[in-house]
Parts: C-alpha cells; structure tokens; sequence
C-alpha cells in the first residue's frame, strides 16, 4: 500500500512539475511575441513603441536569462504570485482568475452533480434493457469522444441566433450591477442556462 501510495504521488509532483513547465515554456517559445500583442494597444503612439518594449520586457523578467525566468517563475508561484495578465495588463493573473471563478463554479457544479446524477440512473436502467443498451453504448461513445464546445457552439448558434432567446455572452447584462436583487438573479439566470446546457 505504501508503495502504491509513494508511486501515486511521484506521478503526481512529475506531472506538476511537466505541466508548469510547459506553461512557463509556451509564451517564450511559441511563434510571435506577447510583448508585440501588448504594444499593439498603442498603435496611434509610434515614437512610444521602443520605450514600450523596453518598459514591458523589464516589467515581465524576459530581459533576463532563460534559467532565471524558469528559477523566477516557481518562486513566484510557490508565493502565489501568478504574475501579471499581459492580456488584462495591468491587472494580476490572480485577480482575473478569482473575479472570473465564482461565475464558473456557478456553471460547472451544478452540471456536474446533475449529470453524475442522470448519468448513474439512466446507465443503470439501460444496463437493464439489452437491446436499449446495444443502442445507447455507440451513440454515448460518440458522444463522449464529441468536444464539448462543439455542442456549446451549436446551442449558441440556435438559441443565439436562429431563435434569440438567450444572450450570447457574459455573466450578465451590461448596465446591471450585481446583487442580489431578484433583476440581478433573474438576468444572471438568463445568461447561465446556454454555458449550463453545453
């Protein structure tokens, strides 16, 4: 048991490690330049741009070795310091994350516990049934190995679009301050139901 137990966690640190590594490795090494994607904001400030790349470079720690920004990201992280958005700069990566993860959270548990609940009972019933389940098991596995966001863009698309009935994006409608007022619940809800659905 304990060694089932010592090699479990093993793989886990390993996977932790490989994983912010790659994170850490993807905006350095993949084509293009966040610090371009950023300046590009200013693009009516030409004669800005070279102070921009330089106060940007300093600001994120890419002027400096690669084995330093590796050594400086995981001290950062084991601080909790996420770093700063380059999309949302200035803001800190973990603002952005806290004020968007309560809306998540919103959407993900709840559809998880009723499709672990549906999930359960309907494949308990059609385990019962030998042709229902002849039937069932191609068209789940199809469905399993299906993109989520396939069947996310498809929803949009009709309840979107074709038939406007739900809005196409935010948590809420621009204007309405959140609460909880019953108009805040009532227009959140109305923007919940199309990410719940998918």
């Amino acid at each position: 048991m304990r060694k089932y137990l010592t090699k479990k966690i093993l793989i886990y640190i390993l996977t932790f490690f490989f994983a912010v590594t790659i994170d850490w490795a993807i905006p350095r090494f993949m084509p293009g330049n966040p610090i371009n994607f950023l300046i590009s904001r200013f693009a009516g400030l030409p004669d800005s741009v070279k102070v921009l790349q330089s106060y940007f470079t300093q600001a994120f720690g890419l002027d400096k070795p690669l084995w330093e920004q590796y050594v400086n990201f995981w001290k950062a992280l084991f601080r909790g310091d996420l770093g700063i958005s380059i999309y949302m700069y200035p803001q800190p990566v973990a603002k952005v994350i806290a004020r968007a993860l309560p809306y998540s959270l919103v959407v993900l548990l709840p559809a998880v516990l009723l499709s672990f609940a549906i999930g359960n009972r309907f494949g308990a019933f059609v385990a019962r049934k030998k042709r229902l389940d002849n039937f069932a098991l191609p068209v789940f596995y199809t469905l399993t190995a299906s993109p989520y966001f396939w069947f996310g863009i498809l929803l949009a698309w009709i309840f979107g679009v074709v038939i406007p009935l739900f809005p196409l994006a935010g948590a809420y409608s621009f204007g309405i301050t959140p609460s909880f007022s019953w108009d805040f619940i009532l227009d959140f809800l109305h923007h919940w139901v199309l990410p719940f659905g998918s």
